[in-house]
């Protein structure tokens, strides 16, 4: 099977994967950072590695938003929900719009997408310049140096009347990149398929990380699973980081 049909499948089973996901929680937090740090005048929101929709789907009564993803099939499906919205089809390493926003998110460890830390270099770079003075970014690290464990095996299910998923990784880390292979068996409509979903993710010490935020010139704070609660390496949850321009 090609990348490209690969990606188009995958694309199919996202939201149905994903689907138990609180997003709504994830965009109450949004709202709070903005409410709490955003000191820009207006309500401008790129939605960097958007995916299908779902974060933009809560967001769109309080922000104007603009999509943003490399992944064109994710596109259409997001076009399909969220009609009023303009989605962009781009790679955030080279990212430029030539216009800012009062607010970036970049959700699901996507930032993750960048292996190196001169990867994530230019896509903090990026962030930074097409962010108004006083605008804000989000993004949260499900995946990195503190919370690793290596030979991890996760499975995802789903299961509905005539569809059926189950998507099995391990976790190996090789020079910091988490290559993941997805293994995916699928049952529709009577039929079975199996299918290899690959991608490459950058893993990172969080020290590394605030650092280059810094060295870029946001201001850093960090927030525990979309919480209103700082985080901490003790608290074994998913870092969200704020960062202030």
């Amino acid at each position: 099977m090609t990348k490209e049909q690969l990606y188009k499948k995958f694309a199919r089973y996202y939201d149905k994967i994903y689907e138990k996901m609180d997003h709504q929680r994830e965009a109450e937090f949004i709202k709070w950072a903005v409410k709490s740090y955003k000191s820009s005048q207006g309500n401008e929101l790129l939605d960097v590695a958007c995916g299908t929709g779902r974060h933009a789907y809560f967001l769109k009564n309080d922000f104007k938003i603009v999509g943003f993803d490399i992944n064109e099939d994710m596109l259409e499906i997001a076009r399909e929900k969220l009609p009023d919205i303009p989605f962009i089809k781009g790679d955030m390493k080279k990212m430029d719009l030539g216009r800012k926003f009062d607010l970036i998110i970049c959700m699901f460890s996507a930032v993750n997408y960048n292996t190196t830390l001169d990867e994530l270099k230019v896509t903090l770079k990026n962030f930074y310049n097409h962010l108004n003075d006083g605008g804000v970014l989000i993004f949260d690290m499900g995946i990195n140096k503190e919370n690793w464990i290596e030979g991890m095996v996760s499975v995802d299910t789903v299961i509905d009347e005539d569809f059926k998923l189950a998507r099995i990784c391990q976790s190996h880390l090789e020079d910091d990149v988490f290559n993941s292979s997805f293994v995916y068996l699928i049952k529709e409509n009577g039929m079975v398929d199996f299918d290899i979903d690959e991608h490459a993710l950058g893993v990172f010490g969080m020290e590394d990380v605030v650092d280059l935020m810094k060295t870029k010139g946001f201001e850093v704070f960090i927030y525990s699973d979309f919480k209103d609660e700082k985080w901490g390496i003790e608290t074994g949850e998913r870092p969200v980081f704020v960062g202030i321009k």
